[in-house]
């Protein structure tokens, strides 16, 4: 999901982190479907500016108003009290796959299609199952391997190489997905006692001082305050849907939530069609639901692997 989401973000030990209440499908759907609004909403501003100001203004203004807000809730939370936890390479790597994603996903969102950008980003879960099989020695059978290449399938009817409709910057957005893998990978290995306001500080972080220092070479702009506005809803959104994101894991059954983070693709391609004129053609579409498929199945049949998984070791 695009451009701002907390992928699989470790649950905070501290108890004001964490709501402790009574498992709720029917609130962690909603918390999902909310999320997914909150990314389309903040995508559909950045795309809107950008062409207001270089992607490096942009990412930095975005990234110190996400900076200050992830900080404003740590210092709420107390999470700064275990800011030694987090000083780890794991979080250094977790940090520097999410700049790489916000770069890719930005550079790539001013100059294609955000519905087609969107799909492309649905890729991640496919990367990261082929991702744990290569390197991190993980069990991949033959299925998930095919579900893996059907989504690659999906996504080159997306971006349609050789045609007319083919853009260079398609592959910028596979860079989104990339950082993204590496992000959720390393997520895994950070200690789950580091909150999750304290991993988006680390990540907004250097993402502002990449952005600065790319922004330092010249091109910068005195930002409007219409471009500030802007940028500052984005970052708002973009919170919004990270907190929904956690919420929604916490509070219901993974195999019920989960799924719904393709409604982001909806959400997506409403946005081109009422904000940007853009009506997805019909290869674009078929790719898009191809990803999406794979990317359910892929998700259903790890979760039927781990239900076998339990059943063995409690027998």
């Amino acid at each position: 999901m695009a451009s701002g989401g907390e992928g699989g973000e470790p649950a905070s030990q501290d108890r004001r982190t964490v709501a402790f209440r009574p498992p709720s499908n029917v609130r962690g759907i909603v918390a999902m479907i909310g999320a997914c609004a909150s990314f389309a909403c903040g995508d559909t501003i950045m795309k809107l500016v950008s062409e207001m100001a270089p992607t490096s203004e942009l990412i930095f203004i975005r990234g110190i108003f996400v900076l200050l807000g992830a900080a404003a809730i740590s210092v709420y939370l107390g999470a700064f009290a275990v800011v030694h936890r987090a000083m780890s390479r794991m979080m250094a790597l977790r940090a520097a796959g999410d700049t790489t994603g916000a770069w890719s996903f930005q550079m790539a969102l001013a100059r294609m299609p955000y519905a087609d950008l969107s799909a492309i980003g649905q890729l991640t879960p496919l990367s990261i199952t082929a991702a744990s099989a290569l390197f991190l020695g993980e069990r991949v059978g033959w299925r998930r391997w095919t579900a893996t290449a059907a989504g690659l399938v999906g996504v080159l009817l997306i971006i349609k190489p050789g045609s007319s409709a083919f853009t260079w910057w398609a592959l910028v957005g596979l860079g989104a997905v990339l950082g993204a893998t590496v992000r959720d990978l390393a997520t895994r290995k950070v200690d789950p006692g580091v909150p999750s306001p304290l991993i988006t500080v680390f990540s907004a972080g250097l993402t502002a001082l990449t952005s600065l220092a790319v922004g330092l070479g010249g091109g910068w702009t005195w930002p409007s305050w219409t471009l500030v506005g802007g940028l500052f809803l984005a970052a708002v959104f973009s919170l919004v849907g990270q907190q929904c994101t956690i919420l929604a894991v916490r509070t219901g059954d993974i195999s019920a939530v989960m799924p719904f983070r393709y409604m982001i693709i909806i959400f997506a391609i409403i946005s081109g069609i009422m904000v940007f004129g853009h009506v997805p053609d019909l290869m674009a579409l078929t790719g898009i639901l191809i990803v999406c498929a794979a990317g359910l199945y892929t998700f259903y049949r790890e979760q039927h692997l781990r239900r076998q998984s339990s059943r063995r070791s409690r027998s």
